[in-house]
């Protein structure tokens, strides 16, 4: 967890701050929601620069298609017949996109699931000293 969060309230601490067991449980409803949301941001923030590179990659594909157009009539115009042209365009910008798709994919695999599994185990610890 990050330096940020706050460590899970003993059974002692939560006897000696609320009064009755409904603001005990109200408590750790509390913790455990705070804890989630503060695990999910943490997680969503590290998924950052793959979405980036994914956009990358979006818009090299979107320019492969708007150059194979463009590019086919420029060297229409030369020596090229029409198809070598659409060829030589699309390779180039569809060679980046897919590098940058792979670079993605490749940051997007190494990073956690962006659900709250610390807060998960840290409840289930909880239930099972309450059961204890």
């Amino acid at each position: 967890m990050s330096s940020k969060a706050r460590r899970r309230p003993s059974k002692q601490e939560l006897a000696e701050t609320a009064d009755s067991p409904v603001e005990q449980n109200l408590m750790l409803a509390k913790y455990v929601i705070d804890a989630a949301q503060r695990e999910m941001a943490e997680k969503a923030r590290k998924r950052v620069p793959a979405l980036r590179m994914g956009a990358v990659a979006g818009v090299l594909g979107t320019m492969a298609v708007a150059a194979s157009y463009r590019m086919n009539l420029a060297l229409l115009e030369r020596k090229l017949p029409p198809e070598a042209a659409a060829l030589v365009a699309t390779a180039l910008y569809s060679g980046g996109a897919s590098a940058a798709a792979l670079a993605a994919m490749r940051r997007w695999r190494g990073l956690p699931t962006p659900l709250p599994t610390e807060t998960a185990k840290q409840v289930a610890e909880i239930i099972q000293e309450a059961a204890d």
